[in-house]
């Protein structure tokens, strides 16, 4: 199911980068993700199908196994129940499908990331911790030398949804200290370090300059730099502009929309039963630590709204959820000892419980027909000029050239100034090497956040430049820029200031068609936001420069796409309250 609707193409946020990173075997962003790098290209090299797609097969791949893992962790916890004959199999089944069907964590198996993977490691976490606490005295070490080993593996792929699995295990580990002191532990610490000499790739890697080096780890501390991802730190905490109680409320809603009120009420039910259950009372309380730090933890460290990659992160309370509604499922057939016979009989029908939300998550987890970003790569990759420059201002538009560049060569004649990562370690001297001309934009750029119209104007002397407006690019800047193929070319002479008709005509013409090769696309959430910002930032730019007509065009079409967005109300309502010609006040309207 998950390679039937994994993407033949990419999808938005960081689907592109790492497609990028599985060909070439670049450095992602931080903290480096090596395990995934690595993983996902031994995918690349399967004769099946474009890359994205075999890095999207990947993830599936750890996906199901995952899920497997879920079903083994059931049946290690029910084991000590008296369940009727031949029904813990089908109700582990029921539970594993219940989470692998659920739409969060669904669309994590179908498209190139980090999070499947990592979902893999968590579970086979879960499932080994419940093999160590199975016995009354934990003789065999091996499971928790597994657990160790995996969590090496978790923390150098996504570290922190990895520690926020680590409290869970430590009453197993104490445990196992008071019946065996303390040589287990020193042996599993060892497994854990290699397990984490997975991060040796980075400094390895860097050290022969891959065509994207996020944070150039070659010495310890850029290392230190990329693997503490102290880059987005930020916003966490209690330093978050959105109360904490909000982002609570929100991590409870978005459970209950993948599983309904009654999915995870079942499944505080159960986990309530496997604690009150002598035999499984250790699976229980491991199982909720996983489930309350997880979302918990989660809430406290940032927004969970409006983020598919907050599924990602919330997939170990995935897992816990349809191992908590198994246990309460187990708990009713416990319940009916007289049932048991008619129960044994009709046992394997108990799994079909566990696709309850395959009808409702199929239609949002599938992309097996999405290909927005490659409509977009037509204007703003395919149809530039011949050695066109492009300073792109967000993360996807940098992501979406560097996959064009490993997959297919297509434009090695474009030079690109990667704005959103120049602050990082050696990226403003990599950019400098290779496009010398753009030294005093990016130096610029390096110490003031921001463009100056004389070094665009200097760059577009020497070679066509394009530029992606966001809110770096202040309205002294507009006057030497012009909208075409969904950038704003940077003039570099006066003659070449279009009529407002003509550029009309353009604007018309391209949008018509992008929406006609979007087609269904056009309402899918990330590709609605990518509509939504040009639109939005385009009507900024029109009326910077007094372009009202232009300006209420652009932010109609915005209106249509999210006619509820704070932002796009405000400079609607300024635009219509606009009686004078000329330029209007944009400064507030770039501050988001």
């Amino acid at each position: 199911m998950y390679v039937f609707t994994s993407t033949g193409h990419s999808y938005w946020l960081d689907s592109s980068e790492f497609v990028a990173a599985a060909v070439r075997l670049d450095i992602a962003h931080p903290p480096g993700h090596p395990l995934t790098e690595l993983y996902s290209k031994l995918f690349t090299l399967m004769p099946l199908g474009s890359l994205p797609f075999r890095v999207a097969i990947g993830q599936a791949c750890a996906a199901a196994l995952a899920a497997v893992c879920v079903f083994r962790a059931i049946v290690g916890a029910l084991r000590g129940w008296a369940l009727p004959p031949n029904s813990a199999a089908p109700v582990a089944v029921a539970g594993a499908w219940f989470v692998a069907f659920a739409y969060g964590f669904w669309f994590q198996a179908v498209r190139p990331e980090v999070y499947a993977l990592q979902a893999l490691c968590v579970s086979l976490v879960l499932e080994r911790v419940v093999a160590l606490q199975a016995e009354p005295a934990p003789r065999d070490a091996r499971p928790l030398l597994a657990v160790a080993l995996v969590l090496g593996l978790a923390l150098s792929n996504h570290h922190l949804i990895a520690f926020l699995v680590m409290p869970a295990v430590l009453p197993a580990l104490a445990r196992v200290v008071w019946e065996r002191g303390l040589r287990p532990v020193w042996l599993a610490c060892a497994f854990g370090l290699l397990g984490l000499g997975t991060y040796a790739y980075l400094p390895l890697r860097a050290a022969s300059h891959p065509p994207a080096n996020l944070g150039d780890p070659s010495n310890l501390a850029r290392m230190a730099w990329v693997v503490s991802a102290r880059v987005y730190a930020r916003d966490m905490g209690s330093e978050n502009a959105q109360p904490l109680s909000e982002r609570l409320v929100d991590v409870v809603v978005l459970l209950a929309d993948n599983f309904h009120v009654l999915g995870v009420l079942a499944a505080l039910v159960g986990l309530y039963l496997l604690i009150r259950h002598p035999a499984s009372r250790r699976h229980g309380v491991f199982f909720a630590l996983v489930l309350f730090v997880n979302a918990g933890m989660r809430a406290w460290l940032g927004p969970v709204r409006a983020n598919p990659d907050m599924f990602g992160y919330l997939a170990p309370a995935f897992m816990v959820v349809g191992i908590g509604s198994a246990a309460f499922v187990g708990a009713l057939l416990a319940a009916l000892p007289a049932l048991a016979g008619q129960v044994s009989r009709v046992a394997p029908a108990l799994s079909l419980l566990g696709l309850v939300l395959l009808p409702s998550s199929f239609a949002r987890a599938s992309l097996a027909s999405f290909a927005a970003p490659e409509a977009f790569d037509g204007p703003r990759i395919r149809a530039l000029p011949p050695r066109a420059l492009v300073v792109a201002s967000t993360p996807q538009t940098v992501f979406r050239h560097w996959e064009s560049d490993a997959v297919e060569q297509a434009r090695p004649d474009l030079a690109l100034v990667p704005l959103p990562f120049l602050g990082y370690p050696g990226a403003s001297e990599a950019v400098i090497a290779r496009v010398p001309e753009a030294a005093s934009l990016v130096r610029a750029f390096a110490q003031s956040s921001s463009l100056r119209a004389e070094d665009l104007v200097a760059l577009a002397q020497r070679r066509p430049t394009f530029i992606e407006l966001d809110t770096h690019t202040r309205p002294a800047v507009y006057r030497v820029l012009r909208p075409m193929h969904l950038l704003h070319q940077v003039l570099g002479s006066p003659a070449l200031v279009p009529s407002a008709g003509e550029i009309a005509r353009e604007q018309h013409d391209t949008y018509e068609h992008l929406y006609a090769s979007l087609g269904r696309d056009l309402r899918e959430t990330e590709t609605a936001r990518q509509l939504l910002w040009i639109h939005y930032m385009n009507a900024v730019f029109f009326a910077g420069l007094g372009g009202g007509d232009l300006a209420r065009a652009e932010i109609g079409r915005a209106q249509r796409l999210l006619p509820q967005d704070k932002n796009v109300q405000a400079l609607a309502r300024a635009l219509a309250d606009r009686q004078r010609q000329g330029p209007l006040p944009v400064d507030a309207f770039l501050e988001l």
